[in-house]
C-alpha cells in the first residue's frame, strides 16, 4: 500500500530515531513545520530516545529534529546562508525567493526559515544544500542573486508586535488567545478544537492548556501572539497579562 506524504514522514522520522536508539548515537534529520513537530516527538518516545529541535535563531518556525539517547547530546547540522541582490534595480520578498527557490525542484524539508530584508535574506539549510545552491540559485524574478555560506550565524532582530494589556480569568488557552484576538472565549476555544492553534509551533487542541510566560500562539488565518508579561491577581481575581500582537503577514 502507498504511503501518503505525512505517512512516508512519520516513517522516516521514526526510522531517524530507531538509528539514534540503535547506534546510541545523535540523528538528526529533514527540517520539520511546526504541525510536524509532534511526529518527531512521537517517534522518539516510541523508539525510546530523546528528540531536540533548532531552527537556527530563537523564533524559527521551521526546525529540524535530532534525536538522541539520554546520555549524549543532540548534533545539529543546519547551515546559514546569505542570499544577496542589488536593491537599487531589483526588489525582491519572500515569496518570490522561495518560489524561485522551490523552481528549483528542491524539497522543502532541505530548508528552515528565510528571513528576508531589504537587499538580503537568510536561509537556514542542510549541509548537502549549501553546496549546492551558490551555484545553481542565481536568480529570484528579475533579482541577480549572490549566495554565499556564513561561518557565524547571522544577527536576526525578531519582529516586533503591538503591546496589548488586559485582564484574562486565568492563563489558559482559549482565555489568552480571546483576548489577544478580540474573540469570545466560545469562538477562541471552536478555533483551537479545529486545530488552527499552535503553541510555540506545535500544535494544540486543548482549550485548557495553561500557557507561561513568553510562549508564542500562531493561529491560522489571525495571526500570532505573545504572553509576555503575567500579573499579580486583582481584586476581583483576575489576572492582568501584557501580550505582544502580531498581525497576520
Amino acid at each position: 500500500m502507498r504511503l501518503d506524504g505525512q505517512e512516508q514522514l512519520a516513517l522516516r522520522l521514526r526510522q531517524a530515531a530507531e538509528r539514534a536508539e540503535k547506534r546510541s548515537c545523535p540523528i538528526a534529520a529533514r527540517f520539520l513545520s511546526g504541525a510536524e513537530r509532534s511526529l518527531a516527538i512521537h517517534a522518539a518516545r516510541e523508539a525510546g530516545v530523546l528528540v531536540a529541535f533548532d531552527g537556527g535563531w530563537p523564533e524559527a518556525e521551521r526546525v529540524q529534529p535530532c534525536f538522541y539517547p539520554a546520555d549524549e547530546e543532540p548534533l545539529f547540522t543546519g547551515v546559514w546562508m546569505e542570499v544577496r541582490w542589488n536593491a537599487r534595480f531589483a526588489a525582491v520578498d519572500h515569496r518570490a525567493l522561495l518560489g524561485s527557490l522551490m523552481a528549483l525542484g528542491m524539497d522543502r524539508a532541505f530548508f528552515g526559515d528565510m528571513i528576508a530584508q531589504e537587499d538580503r535574506a537568510y536561509l537556514y539549510v542542510l549541509p548537502e544544500m549549501a553546496a549546492r545552491l551558490p551555484m545553481e540559485w542565481n536568480q529570484a524574478g528579475r533579482a541577480t542573486l549572490t549566495v554565499t555560506e556564513l561561518a557565524l550565524p547571522p544577527v536576526i532582530q525578531p519582529p516586533s508586535g503591538t503591546m496589548l494589556r488586559d485582564t484574562v480569568a486565568s492563563v489558559r488557552l482559549d482565555s489568552v488567545l480571546a483576548s489577544g484576538m478580540k474573540l469570545s472565549r466560545a469562538r477562541a476555544a471552536e478555533i483551537i478544537r479545529q486545530g488552527s492553534v499552535m503553541v510555540d509551533h506545535v500544535p494544540e487542541e486543548r482549550v485548557d492548556r495553561l500557557l507561561t510566560e513568553g510562549q508564542l500562539l500562531s493561529v491560522r488565518g489571525f495571526g500570532r501572539v505573545r504572553l509576555k508579561e503575567v500579573g499579580s491577581p486583582t481584586r476581583k481575581d483576575r489576572l492582568p497579562v501584557v501580550l505582544e500582537v502580531f498581525s497576520k503577514s
